[in-house]
């Protein structure tokens, strides 16, 4: 007998934009064929590593897309679709139109952008510690630690102790100068 080798769906991460949405499937694939209608994305597909990992997909969009414009690209381990959605707007509150999560869909954070980051305009958020830094207004690094005044011809540190004891002893022409 053959054992039958039945298809799974891959892992799937989805973010929006106002005017489109991506999916990605996480997984690298080989025979890949997919198909976008109006309503919905369907997707098949071949583990790369394990011929017997077969990937089939369907899902039926929240709202309708442009199937013509979708494109595509092959990241290597994994593979993005961009798709315009059909009327820019209100975000949607879920990809799909199933009222019950689906175990493999999860949302792609680094992809994600939210309807208040589009109102943001010019100055993106910053997302690191000194991200923004320069791309503020006001943003030349030159005048950024101009209230800090540091003089170089000022040696600060002429009058400051000695942490160890062997310092204090050679200032003093102690043990450490002494010849034996």
């Amino acid at each position: 007998m053959v054992p039958h080798c039945s298809s799974i769906p891959p892992p799937v991460s989805w973010a929006q934009r106002n005017d489109l949405v991506y999916v990605i499937i996480d997984v690298e694939c080989k025979d890949i064929e997919q198909k976008v209608t109006e309503n919905s994305f369907t997707f098949k597909g071949v583990n790369v590593l394990d011929a017997s990992k077969k990937y089939e997909v369907t899902l039926n969009f929240l709202h309708a897309v442009e199937p013509e414009k979708v494109t595509s690209k092959n990241i290597g381990r994994c593979l993005e679709f961009t798709i315009p959605k059909k009327e820019s707007g209100p975000y949607w509150p879920t990809l799909t139109t199933d009222k019950t999560k689906l175990h493999f869909l999860k949302a792609n954070f680094a992809k994600w952008r939210d309807e208040s980051d589009d109102e943001e305009g010019e100055y993106p958020k910053d997302n690191g510690m000194f991200g923004n830094l320069l791309n503020s207004p006001g943003g030349d690094w030159n005048n950024k630690f101009d209230d800090f005044n540091v003089d170089e011809d000022d040696d600060s540190d002429d009058n400051i102790p000695s942490l160890s004891q062997n310092d204090e002893d050679d200032e003093e022409g102690g043990e450490g100068d002494k010849k034996q």
